[in-house]
């Protein structure tokens, strides 16, 4: 009979098919114990624990603060065709406590594990020839180490080829045009600097030239070493731009782009004027189809500025010398698994998009390993590229309109990693490109009386296509509404830029939502003005010049990542009209704002009341309801006295069974307009006298509104018009 080590049979699948185990499953579990156990296995002369014991500790810096005694450990091999042949490894010790084994291996296998994520994982494989004195060891998956070599080079683009071969939505649809500027990386005189090419403009198509070029997205860091095209030094660069000048990254830039066989590449400080400020917002206002066209961006994820390169040197896997049962020697590698970065998130796949809690990752090990994905510029350039290959300190990564891919190959594939993948690069360019088919489409039928037959006969069709707009809409806003999440919760440099980082997405979402845009807002939807910012405390209220960002609009908070509710299960008759739009269809005015009017039937005075350390209510007729002002606590334009009086506008309830508002306070520039200060969410009430009973939601339409008999008929009560700055 023979001896089966009950850790791990022996990591060999014939003594695991001895031991009863079930080898032709998707995956094969080898080893479910704790560290110490494993610890005791390896003293009782079992290799294989021993290999995985080294591994482990190899990388014990990760825990070394940690109490063995709540490490626990679990192994597992794949029969998948993709030949994912590694050993999997996975370590844990937070959130969970210690398996209680008594020292008895034989209940191991019986031990509840966090299904989470784990703290470590890690993967033991063999080089390209295979051979492991353990059958559950196999090859691994190559990662190259420098892309301009001839096997990481390969890798790009067959990552490439991937994307072209199998997703329509990445192929440019007709030819592409430059920009007004690009690189020609492709120098006659043989040297190694670049030229900036400005592109011959048609007069009769207003249209630049045609062709194809990479763009460059990266992080400025401090700005110092970063080369710019200023007016005085556009006439030199266009003869050339030393190699000298350029810094690392830009280098490999240039040298992956010859690589990969194309000509042109833009980089934004090369090629816009950087002190020319109408030509920059020109830019800006059009980034949609410097990305969109681009063919693909290459992205410095890894680099925290531009002397970073491109290429970050990749930590190289651990050697363990192992030996099989005649003595004879194997090399085992060890590594970390590629952790994917932010593409990731801390929980599972079954999340749906909308559940997601938000930002979708932004833990500290995402700054420090992917700087670049923290960037609000960054954000919008990964969104509007056709595909983008990142360089990370692990490996490279494409993301496109369809899919991802990575040289670990496992980014896509839940039997390997069970988290949800940010999936809003590939819903972002769905509903654009359900935008672009339906783009000759409008809903201008409502606006006018047709009587004909024609008509008649077509109204079936026109509510179909009534409902396509708004069904069309809906997903357009509350994609909108998650994008503003994740990109407020990205660092800019300069807070000017707040609005116009995020221009080329809205305008890329403009033929889906077909509306006015203000300052933010999307004129057609009072919801999305119901915004607020995760956490107050961290809030400044912007005082950006010299655009004006009114105090309605998300842009005007700064220091936290703004949330949003778009559902509403009761519109209380509430609306929002810009007199920018007034005598024209739609309003675009991006960067800036004017005055909203907010037309409310459930409008009332309030008081404002601090009850604690960053704790307010709003009272009305000594009933009570908790508040959270924008800023916490309250300062500046924003400051809130005690006693203050304050203006409490309702405007839906919830499926949460809550109503929300927003709270004004009289400007003080102007007594006859209103600033913002906060939102409220009202899930219950409280009447002063009896504080120990609340009451629901719903109540307080009855104890602030007693005058309103009917919910029904709110739409023709009286209504109060409040004009917002």
């Amino acid at each position: 009979m023979v001896s089966v080590c009950s850790t791990c049979k022996g990591l060999q699948k014939h003594l695991r098919a001895l031991d009863g185990g079930i080898l032709d499953t998707e995956q094969l579990a080898w080893v479910k114990t704790t560290l110490p156990s494993l610890r005791r296995s390896t003293n009782r002369g079992c290799r294989a624990c021993a290999l995985l014991l080294q591994g482990i500790l190899l990388h014990h810096d990760r825990f070394a603060a940690v109490d063995e005694e709540s490490i626990t450990v679990t192994a597992e091999s794949f029969n998948t065709p993709d030949t994912q042949d590694h050993l999997s490894v996975e370590v844990r010790w937070q959130g969970h406590a210690a398996a209680s084994c008594n020292g008895d291996d034989e209940h191991e296998h019986e031990h509840d594990h966090d299904e989470g994520y784990p703290d470590l994982k890690l993967e033991f494989f063999t080089d390209k020839d295979g051979q492991s004195p353990f059958s559950a060891i196999g090859c691994g998956r190559p990662i190259s180490q420098n892309p301009l070599q001839d096997s990481g080079l390969g890798t790009a683009k067959d990552l490439i080829k991937g994307c072209l071969a199998r997703h329509s939505k990445c192929r440019h649809a007709q030819p592409t045009t430059l920009p007004r500027r690009v690189l020609d990386v492709l120098l006659d005189d043989g040297s190694k600097g670049v030229r900036l090419h400005e592109t011959a403009w048609d007069m009769d198509e207003h249209r630049y030239e045609f062709g194809e070029y990479l763009t460059l997205s990266h992080c400025w860091g401090s700005g110092k070493s970063v080369p710019t095209t200023t007016i005085k030094s556009l006439a030199s660069h266009r003869k050339i731009i030393p190699w000298s000048a350029l810094p690392k990254t830009f280098q490999d830039a240039v040298m992956l782009t010859k690589a990969l066989g194309f000509r042109f590449l833009w980089i934004d400080s090369l090629c816009i004027l950087q002190d020319d400020a109408d030509e920059k917002l020109e830019a800006s206002v059009h980034m949609d189809k410097i990305f969109a066209n681009s063919f693909l961006t290459i992205a410095a994820t890894s680099a925290a500025d531009s002397n970073g390169g491109l290429f970050p040197a990749k930590t190289q896997p651990f050697k363990i010398q192992a030996t099989d049962s005649k003595g004879s020697l194997y090399k085992i590698y060890v590594r970390e698994q590629p952790s994917h970065h932010s593409f990731k998130a801390p929980f599972g796949e079954q999340a749906h998009m909308n559940d997601w809690e938000l930002p979708f990752n932004s833990s500290p090990e995402v700054s420090a390993h992917a700087p670049l994905l923290k960037r609000a510029w960054a954000y919008s350039e990964r969104l509007l590229s056709p595909r983008v290959l990142h360089f990370t300190n692990s490996e490279m990564l494409l993301e496109c309109r369809e899919a991802y891919q990575c040289e670990c190959g496992r980014i896509n594939n839940s039997t390997f990693d069970s988290r949800a993948t940010d999936s809003v690069k590939q819903e972002f360019a769905r509903i654009i490109a359900d935008g672009e088919d339906h783009g000759g489409v409008t809903n201008g039928y409502n606006n006018n009386r047709i009587d004909s037959v024609a008509y008649q006969l077509a109204a079936a069709s026109l509510d179909d296509a009534a409902r396509d707009i708004t069904r069309r809409r809906e997903e357009a806003i509350h994609l909108w509404s998650y994008i503003v999440t994740e990109y407020t919760s990205r660092d800019l440099t300069y807070d000017n830029d707040r609005l116009v980082a995020i221009i080329g997405i809205a305008n890329a979402l403009s033929n889906s939502l077909k509306s006015g845009y203000v300052a933010g807002q999307w004129t057609f939807n009072i919801l999305n003005l119901l915004w607020h910012p995760s956490d107050g405390a961290r809030c400044r209220r912007s005082k950006s010049t010299p655009n004006n960002i009114p105090t309605w609009s998300w842009a005007s908070i700064e220091g936290s990542p703004i949330c949003f509710d778009n559902s509403s299960a009761m519109d209380l008759a509430c609306k929002a009209a810009f007199p920018s739009e007034r005598g024209r269809h739609q309003a675009w005015s991006p960067v800036s704002g004017d005055t909203m009017e907010l037309t409310a039937a459930m409008a009332t005075e309030v008081t404002f009341r601090e009850d604690g350390d960053n704790e307010y209510s709003l009272v009305k007729n000594g009933v009570s309801v908790e508040f959270k002002p924008d800023i916490l606590p309250p300062n500046g334009s924003d400051m809130i006295k005690t006693g203050e009086e304050l203006i409490c506008i309702f405007v839906s309830m919830t499926f949460r069974s809550s109503i929300i508002g927003l709270v004004l306070k009289r400007s003080q520039r102007d007594s006859e307009s209103y600033c913002r200060v906060g939102r409220l969410e009202c899930y219950e009430c409280l009447q002063d006298d009896r504080e120990d009973e609340s009451e629901d939601a719903e109540a307080l339409f009855q104890h602030w509104f007693p005058e309103v008999e009917d919910m029904t008929q709110l739409d023709n009560g009286p209504v109060r018009t409040f004009v917002v700055v």
